[in-house]
């Protein structure tokens, strides 16, 4: 008769086998475990450091156009030595830059800071399958000023007949003066985000009426008191989501088109920008006029008593009318542009010098909230400069992240 063998070795062995296996399972579950935990810790470390160079480059964006100032404000928000966003129990590898990005109006001479942030971060359960450190490098652009501060403002832009003239006072059919003062005004609103800002336009002379804004404009529409000063409502389409000018705007279309005749009267005009700005200004935003002219007020509206001081102190009015805009907080840029070419000076609607006497540098510099924001050129040429000088400078003190 055949013994049957006893069973206790095999389900020893089988034992074993699951032990192994379960001991191997358990190795490869902590593993796995283990990686998720160093991962998650390198993405928090990454949000941080993301979070230390956009503050970095904010910060240091502040103090453009210096670079020195701005880099080492940058690196005071950053994550190296004393800076204020420091990692614990992380090697960070910290760059700052500045440069000039040309896509960005105005360099003068580097408009952005760039923040990179490089840190190794070591491994606690990930060195079980050899990652003993992960790599994470971030980093963050800003620029400084870009057009992204809220603000509301007025064009005030002399378009007489001596913006088509050259300096001898020769007629110059291609209207060279009026066309660079058209070509400052767009590189002007090109610096501005219209989510930001809203600008609009006022001219002198006045047209007849808006719908007349593209017509040659005459020196008796100053005696009409329906004539139209503003031409352009404050506005915010102006610019195209892509940077470039929305031509078809009402703004930039009018720019465009506007020709040049007539005499000069500083006055209504500034008294229109100011009152847009009343009416259609945001409450919690900065009011900003920009008056360009290229010589002395000689005239004003036949409406008003020849003593009045619009006839007979038009350059006078002039900074009368703009010192009572100022008075309402807001700040106001006069652009002399050409005015070594006037001869003639600041006289009233009969000819004759105002009284007391006035220049026309002492004019502009006076419709002017303060000297440094009376820009003059006084020879003919481009006005690029000048106009994204004054636009740099309402966009002092702000920062935009760009990468």
């Amino acid at each position: 008769m055949r013994r049957e063998q006893p069973r206790t070795r095999a389900l020893s062995s089988e034992q074993g086998q699951a032990i192994v296996f379960v001991a191997l399972m358990l190795v490869i579950l902590i593993a796995v475990v283990g990686i998720v935990v160093d991962v998650g810790m390198a993405f928090r470390t990454q949000r941080q450091l993301q979070a230390a160079a956009d503050a970095a480059a904010l910060a240091g964006a502040q103090k453009l156009p210096d670079p020195t100032a701005a880099a080492a404000t940058a690196r005071s928000f950053g994550t190296g030595t004393g800076g204020n966003n420091q990692i614990d129990n992380v090697s960070v590898n910290e760059g700052v830059s500045t440069a000039c990005v040309t896509t960005i109006p105005g360099c003068r001479p580097v408009n952005t800071v760039s923040v990179s942030e490089n840190a190794t971060i070591p491994t606690f359960f990930s060195k079980i399958v050899g990652f003993n450190a992960f790599t994470v490098k971030v980093k963050a652009t800003a620029c400084s000023p870009c057009g992204s501060k809220p603000v509301d403002i007025m064009l005030v832009l002399d378009r007489t007949g001596s913006m088509c003239q050259d300096s001898a006072g020769r007629s110059d059919p291609s209207c060279t003066d009026l066309n660079n003062a058209k070509a400052g005004i767009k590189t002007f609103l090109s610096y501005f985000d219209p989510a930001q800002a809203h600008v609009g336009l006022a001219v002198l002379p006045p047209a007849t009426s808006v719908s007349a804004k593209c017509t040659q404009p005459q020196s008796t529409n100053y005696n009409s008191t329906t004539a139209a000063y503003l031409l352009v409502p404050l506005s915010n389409d102006f610019r195209n989501t892509d940077g470039t000018l929305n031509t078809s705007s009402n703004l930039v279309s009018t720019v465009n088109c506007l020709q040049g005749n007539g005499t000069t009267s500083y006055a209504n005009a500034i008294e229109a920008a100011q009152a847009e700005l009343a009416a259609h200004g945001r409450t919690s935003v900065p009011h900003v006029i920009v008056f360009f002219s290229d010589g002395a007020a000689n005239t004003g509206p036949s409406y008003y008593a020849s003593t009045s001081p619009y006839r007979a102190k038009p350059c006078h009015q002039g900074v009368t009318s703009a010192g009572n805009a100022k008075a309402t907080g807001t700040i106001v840029y006069s652009i002399g542009y050409a005015l070594d070419d006037d001869t003639g000076g600041c006289k009233n609607a009969n000819g004759s010098v105002e009284s007391p006497a006035i220049t026309v540098y002492d004019a502009l510099q006076g419709i002017a909230s303060t000297p440094d924001k009376f820009l003059v050129k006084p020879n003919p040429g481009e006005l690029q400069t000048i106009y994204t000088a004054i636009a740099e400078d309402i966009s002092a003190g702000s920062s935009s992240l760009i990468g």
